[in-house]
């Protein structure tokens, strides 16, 4: 495909884009509909396709100011222009002329765009502080509670592409760098992980699930935070822990084996679809010692009061800090949808204070960024529950993860930033269940 073509595909898939379906899948179809683009056109199309989302608000902004109407055509040329900076002759000779698979040429009034974006800055200093940092203008005192200083930061941060993590298995795997060496012997450049010991980061996005390593379960795909998250927990051989909303056992894949195939992992969940989905995982993984169990929504604690020494909770939440993922994800987060998850989440902490046992540990989980999905659920629970009490995180630290430094922790909580840490944006709380 040409790069006229390419921006063509990109223009047809914006516009083909049925409401409300997330962008990836959107990106997917249109992919499928040109099997026969090459790898390298993939690239380009995925590429100037995920530019355009990541730059959404402030592109719209830029029309906005010149009174441009909002299309799939003018945030390409936007995008073209401000994000990728293109030259307006080189743009311009990329739309219509001799080239058939071409997008038609400008009009007038998109060349008059054109030339009105000259000399104009993405970034630009008139837009709003959400509108600059594409984040929902009422999500933006609620992240800046949980961030304090660091929120202009941290909120840029989560503009930008999130790497791909992967995480050794060391029930097969004891050192990460002989996986980093086989990977790289296939032309796979990866290197380890800044924090998690048991992590490597790709250097650019492939598809390791087609190696023998991960069909033999020397690794699953999994980001660091979420591997740190997991080693915190602290889950010790011979433990028995629940996995509330586990899901796809990700974080029980990484308890098990750190607790060596003993003790019970009792992984929970409402969706049997989901929980389905980690079966393969835990056969591939080699693990013996987690008990999937499907639940319904309103799913009570009787038989399982006071039972275990860790309550693990990866509650359900806006999956804030994730959105250098599912980037589209942040314009559908509103209010009633927050709402109904903060619900969830608090019910979910109350399941767990009957769940863990004299001497135990609730983990209490989200990938959130917002401090009414972290912070202000575990003061409620503390303010209820008093015979719970905030952990010291970086004891715990320096236990599980080998490491003298711990990222600020403070009355039992941390978070994980994409900005400062490099991760998905995690928030962890571990409160301890006093002895009667």
């Amino acid at each position: 495909m040409t790069p006229a073509a390419r921006i063509a595909a990109v223009i047809e898939i914006l516009s083909d884009a049925p409401e409300g379906v997330p962008a990836g899948s959107v990106l997917r179809r249109g992919l499928q509909q040109r099997r026969y683009a090459g790898s390298g056109d993939r690239q380009a199309i995925s590429s100037l396709f995920w530019t355009i989302h990541r730059a959404a608000a402030r592109l719209a902004w830029h029309l906005d100011r010149q009174e441009h109407e909002v299309t799939s055509r003018a945030l390409v040329i936007a995008a073209l222009r401000l994000a990728d900076d293109l030259d307006a002759a080189t743009l311009e000779a990329r739309f219509g002329g001799e080239d058939r698979h071409a997008a038609p040429a400008l009009t007038e009034a998109e060349q008059a765009l054109l030339a009105a974006l000259d000399g104009s800055v993405l970034d630009d200093p008139a837009m709003t502080l959400a509108t600059r940092l594409e984040w929902p203008e009422d999500l933006l005192a609620d992240a800046s509670a949980a961030l304090g200083e660091a929120a202009e930061s941290e909120l840029a941060a989560m503009r930008g592409e999130a790497g791909t993590d992967i995480r050794i298995n060391p029930l097969k795997l004891e050192d990460r760098r002989r996986l980093r060496d086989r990977l790289a012997g296939r032309g796979l450049k990866c290197h380890p992980t800044r924090i998690s010991p048991l992590g490597i980061r790709m250097e650019k996005r492939v598809r390791v699930e087609d190696s023998p390593e991960f069909r033999d379960g020397l690794f699953e795909i999994q980001d660091e935070a979420s591997q740190i998250a997991a080693m915190l927990c602290d889950a010790q051989p011979g433990m028995q822990v629940a996995d509330i909303c586990a899901g796809a056992a990700g974080k029980s894949l990484v308890m098990a084996a750190a607790m060596q195939n003993r003790g019970r992992i009792v992984a929970l969940d409402s969706d049997p679809v989901r929980l389905e989905r980690g079966a393969a995982r835990i056969r591939r993984a080699g693990i013996h010692n987690i008990e999937r169990v499907a639940v319904p929504a309103d799913w009570g604690t009787k038989r399982y009061r006071a039972k275990f020494d860790r309550v693990v909770i990866d509650a359900p939440c806006s999956g804030s800090g994730t959105w250098r993922r599912a980037v589209d994800a942040r314009w559908r987060c509103d209010a009633a949808g927050l709402a109904d998850l903060h619900a969830a989440q608090a019910a979910l902490l109350d399941r767990g204070r009957a769940m863990v046992a004299p001497g135990g540990r609730i983990i209490y989980i989200t990938c959130s960024l917002l401090r009414s999905e972290g912070e202000a659920q575990v003061e409620r629970m503390l303010a209820e529950a008093p015979e719970l009490e905030c952990a010291d995180i970086p004891a715990i630290w320096q236990d599980v993860m080998g490491q003298e430094t711990c990222p600020p922790a403070g009355d039992g909580m941390l978070r994980l930033l994409p900005g400062r840490d490099g991760t998905d944006g995690f928030f962890l709380a571990v409160l301890q269940a006093k002895r009667r």
